[in-house]
């Protein structure tokens, strides 16, 4: 337990200055060490790779997008997430939501069953991605959201797993808002 937090103290504090060195304008969650979590709530990028090669997959690291890259996943429970992003209103122009979800590849011989997460934005069905064996979804997932579906600003965000997800496999890097869409040099 204490070289795990160690290992989450070290990683936060090197991530510290480039967190705080980029646009404080962007609405973003940053799923670091959050008070009153249970263990299983946090994961690290080494945590989740030991666990994806016990299960013959390969994990897809944290995206270095907007310098948001710190390691530490939320995990969604089988119950589901939700978390909160403001959105100062400048324009009434569409804005995209951005969610950097942890991905895997199955490797030779393992068994993937096929697996559903559902997006939900201020209560309104907006995504659903899958994984399976053939199949993977665009990472960061993105959706564009108009000026009424955040009328006040709020982006209420619900990842709800399908009914065959049984613990914890999907997870939360990262989630950002922006009023243009993310360019690849982002």
């Amino acid at each position: 337990m204490k070289l795990r937090i160690l290992l989450l103290t070290a990683i936060f504090l090197s991530c510290f200055g480039s967190v705080f060195a980029s646009d404080s304008q962007i609405p973003k969650q940053e799923f670091g060490l959050e008070e009153g979590l249970l263990p299983e709530d946090i994961a690290t990028y080494p945590e989740l790779k030991t666990w994806a090669i016990y299960q013959s997959y390969e994990l897809e690291p944290d995206a270095p997008h907007l310098g948001l890259q710190d390691y530490i996943c939320r995990m969604v429970p089988e119950t589901g997430l939700r978390f909160l992003l403001e959105k100062t209103i400048v324009s009434k122009s569409t804005v995209y939501l951005y969610l950097d979800i942890t991905r895997y590849r199955p490797l030779k011989g393992s068994k993937f069953k096929p697996r559903k997460l559902n997006i939900l934005v201020n209560g309104r069905p907006k995504l659903s991605i899958y994984a399976d064996r053939n199949q993977s979804f665009p990472n960061p997932v993105e959706i564009s959201l108009e000026p009424s579906e955040y009328p006040d600003g709020k982006i209420n965000v619900d990842l709800v797993p399908s009914n065959n997800s049984l613990g914890r496999f999907w997870g939360v890097w990262d989630a950002f808002v922006l009023e243009n869409r993310l360019s690849a040099k982002d």
